[in-house]
């Protein structure tokens, strides 16, 4: 699958206009049912960094990711989100602040963390906050 379903999904926040990407990691870390802003961080940045950051270098640069034909709009938008200082890399710093603002619109009842319920809405509706 193009990165650019990944960088969606992380970012929309994470999250955002892409397809399925085959089997997700559950972001409920410690298995207790709800998932933390801290977990839910945790599972996008390294989702992002281990998916992109070829180099190993901590960042994400924009060379580092494609976009297919016929996703270059909408993954210019998503990567003018994530690149919150525009200097033309993406840091584990704005992943965690993008995954923090995705968190905040999936937590619908603002008890501050997420059910199964919110985390698939919000999977359903990644692509959808991507402009």
């Amino acid at each position: 699958m193009p990165r650019l379903i990944i960088v969606m999904a992380a970012l929309s926040v994470a999250g955002s206009a892409q397809a399925q990407i085959g089997q997700r990691a559950n972001p409920d870390l410690d298995k207790d049912g709800r998932v933390t802003l801290a977990e839910f961080r945790k599972s996008q940045a390294d989702g992002m960094m281990a998916r992109f950051d070829a180099n190993k270098d901590g960042k994400i640069a924009r060379g580092e990711l494609a976009f297919p034909p016929g996703m270059s709009a909408i993954g210019e938008r998503i990567w003018e989100r994530l690149d919150a200082n525009k200097d033309a890399t993406v840091t584990r710093a704005e992943m965690d602040a993008a995954a923090s603002v995705r968190f905040e619109r999936g937590d619908t009842n603002k008890d501050g963390w997420l059910s199964k319920g919110e985390i698939l809405t919000l999977r359903q509706n990644r692509g959808r906050d991507a402009g």
